[in-house]
C-alpha cells in the first residue's frame, strides 16, 4: 500500500519543523514501512511557507499498522501552530482499472 501525505507549514515555524525532522530522522522506520520519501516546495499560494509531499510505502498486508505508525511520526509536526497534515491512500493505475472493471 502507498500513502501520500501532504503537509503545510507557515514560514515562521521552520525552526520547530527542523527540530521535529531531526527527531524523526533519528528513529529508523518500523518494519511495516518500506520507504518514506519527502519532497518540498514553497507554499505557492502567495503566502510565505512551505508545502511537503510524502510518499510512504507500506509492506503488503500491513496497511493498518502503517497508518498508525505514520500518524505517530507526524503528530509532533501537527502540533506546530498553523501546520496541516492530510494522509491519503493511493492506488496504482492497474488497481484503478480493477475498480472500473464491469462484472
Amino acid at each position: 500500500m502507498i500513502f501520500m501525505g501532504t503537509y503545510t507549514l507557515p514560514g515562521s515555524e521552520t525552526e520547530e519543523w527542523t527540530k521535529c525532522s531531526i527527531e524523526m530522522a533519528a528513529n529508523p522506520l518500523p518494519s511495516c514501512l518500506k520507504k518514506w520519501q519527502m519532497f518540498s516546495c514553497s507554499g505557492g499560494d502567495g503566502h510565505s511557507g512551505f508545502k511537503g509531499y510524502n510518499l510512504i510505502f507500506a509492506e503488503k498486508g500491513k496497511g493498518d499498522e502503517a497508518l498508525i505508525e505514520i500518524n505517530k511520526r507526524m503528530l509532533p509536526f501537527c502540533q506546530i501552530k498553523g501546520s496541516s497534515w492530510k494522509l491519503e491512500p493511493l492506488m496504482s493505475v492497474t488497481d484503478a482499472f480493477k475498480v472500473l472493471e464491469k462484472k
